[in-house]
């Protein structure tokens, strides 16, 4: 019914449903979307731990995706959303996003030979890729050692 009623008030649905997918057999340990002015626009981060460490930090994996409009599934009995079928478009974002506000610190793009340039998901939509990976440093969290609480925010007149 939410779903519904964004879809005709043509406004966001900011906990809309996101579907799960699987990493080994494993849902996400975390996900985030960003929904838009629109129920048909939102972003999707998908994010899981590994139990791997890279000299001696905690490694994070994810997907991400930008849906860009509504359709109907292929036996007509429910809606889903259309990605951009530019893939690293959203990887980009999400790059670029960590870097910018200092979450992280460093990165890299690296080729994956075997992943297919050209392929479709589920749902029958188009994926484009250059077949790389963005490799991001993550800064290390930092703690206030005052022991005072961090300010209030406060609204602007």
């Amino acid at each position: 019914m939410k779903t519904a009623q964004a879809t005709l008030r043509q406004s966001g649905y900011s906990t809309a449903p996101v579907s799960t997918l699987l990493l080994d057999g494993r849902p996400p340990d975390l996900v985030l979307q960003k929904s838009l002015n629109t129920f048909a626009k939102r972003h999707h981060l998908r994010v899981w731990k590994l139990a791997k460490t890279y000299n001696g930090q905690e490694v994070w994996i994810g997907a991400a995706t930008h849906d860009i409009a509504t359709m109907n599934s292929r036996g007509a009995t429910k809606w889903t959303h259309r990605i951009d079928p530019h893939v690293d478009r959203e990887r980009d974002w999400v790059e670029t996003d960590l870097l910018f506000v200092g979450t992280g610190i460093a990165y890299a793009d690296v080729d994956r030979p075997a992943a297919p340039r050209k392929t479709s998901n589920a749902t029958g939509d188009e994926i484009v890729t250059d077949g790389k990976m963005s490799v991001v440093q993550l800064a290390t969290s930092k703690t206030p050692n005052d022991g005072k609480a961090a300010p209030a925010l406060s609204s602007r007149p």
